[in-house]
């Protein structure tokens, strides 16, 4: 029997709250050992907070955070020797070398022979050839990857990296995405946060979706964009754009039409053809031009949101919710209180009688 793998990184009801505002709501997620896991979400949603919470930052209001089998926070010295961390600022000494850099992060580690250790980092980075440039020349491309170097040297078990491409140019993330993979190859855990769907897609084993604090699921890249459906952009003038938008209000594997400044996007279910949409399309009205593509984070993180609100609005309306009632409508329940009270004291009234 194969034995089973303990968990890198395990979130078990976790929220956190902030001078009474809440930040993280019932975050429940579990990261396997040897893969890359995406956090995904929007500017405040929390994906920075809850990367606070692994490092041991911030400690969490109420549930529990397990790292490597330690349990969030911890005084623990060794434990923080198996965990590598990039922020979203460098905070690299830009009057140093490169290999200067990495050689003062490595005598904080107490690294045995630091000079083939940052050697080594280099060449996986691709920075061998800039050991020696001064820090302040490089573009922000080669910063990140000297910041994720810095963090690698001695050889975390968990990488944690906050906006892994965050202001490099396309080479670079491409560059950055195949140090990621690789590092993955050599049997670490990397959890990044992202803003990204494509870099999840490029990279990820898993994704999981923030936003306003709370999950709103946990899946792999392929699977969020067959969940959550493809678009498919029509340019047309107005007249036609509502034509089609009425239509399609019943058509099958149609999610939405939204009126775009070209014309509409209509957003499909991930298993739904398209070309009975666009067969449907060109029969209801004239068009210019189509294009049939994946939807974009936002566009997921509304389609996300639109679900959870139909479900919230089914849920108000079963009947577990209505044996709530009560505290509905407070006054219901004192007009009962007061009617049983009358129908007893008739009743003792009439049974007090003499016969």
């Amino acid at each position: 029997m194969q034995e089973t793998q303990t968990p890198a990184v395990m979130f078990e009801n976790v929220s956190l709250n902030i001078d009474s505002n809440p930040i993280l709501t019932d975050i429940t997620l579990t990261i396997p050992e040897n893969s890359i896991a995406g956090i995904l979400g929007p500017n405040g949603a929390g994906k920075t907070t809850l990367l606070s919470l692994v490092t041991g930052l911030q400690k969490q209001t109420n549930g529990k955070v397990t790292v490597l089998g330690q349990q969030m926070p911890t005084k623990n010295k060794a434990f923080y020797q198996q965990i590598g961390v990039v922020m979203q600022e460098t905070s690299l000494y830009e009057e140093l070398t490169v290999a200067e850099n990495l050689l003062f992060f490595a005598s904080l580690y107490t690294i045995q022979n630091p000079k083939q250790r940052v050697k080594e980092v280099l060449e996986l980075l691709g920075l061998s050839t800039r050991a020696n440039d001064p820090v302040h020349i490089l573009s922000g491309g080669l910063k990140r990857r000297t910041a994720i170097a810095r963090a690698l040297l001695h050889n975390p078990k968990l990488l944690i990296v906050d906006e892994p491409t965050l202001g490099v140019d396309v080479e670079t993330r491409h560059a950055i995405w195949e140090h990621l993979r690789s590092l993955r190859a050599n049997g670490h855990t990397i959890l990044i946060a992202s803003n990204y769907l494509d870099e999840a897609q490029a990279i990820c084993d898993s994704v999981s979706v923030l936003r306003e604090g709370n999950l709103l699921l946990t899946d792999s890249p392929d699977a969020l964009i067959a969940r959550t459906g493809h678009s498919l952009d029509v340019e047309a003038t107005p007249e036609s754009a509502e034509k089609i938008s009425e239509v399609l209000q019943k058509t099958k594997g149609v999610i939405r039409a939204e009126k775009t400044p070209s014309g509409l996007s209509i957003f499909l279910k991930g298993n739904t053809i398209p070309d009975t949409i666009v067969t449907t399309v060109l029969k209801t009205a004239s068009v210019n031009s189509f294009r049939f593509r994946p939807a974009d984070l936002a566009e997921i993180f509304q389609t996300l949101e639109l679900s959870s609100s139909a479900t919230t609005t089914k849920n108000e309306n079963s009947p577990t919710i209505q044996k709530n009632i009560f505290k509905r409508y407070p006054l219901l329940g004192i007009f009962l209180i007061i009617a049983i009270l009358c129908v007893l004291v008739v009743a003792e009234v009439w049974f007090s009688q003499p016969r």
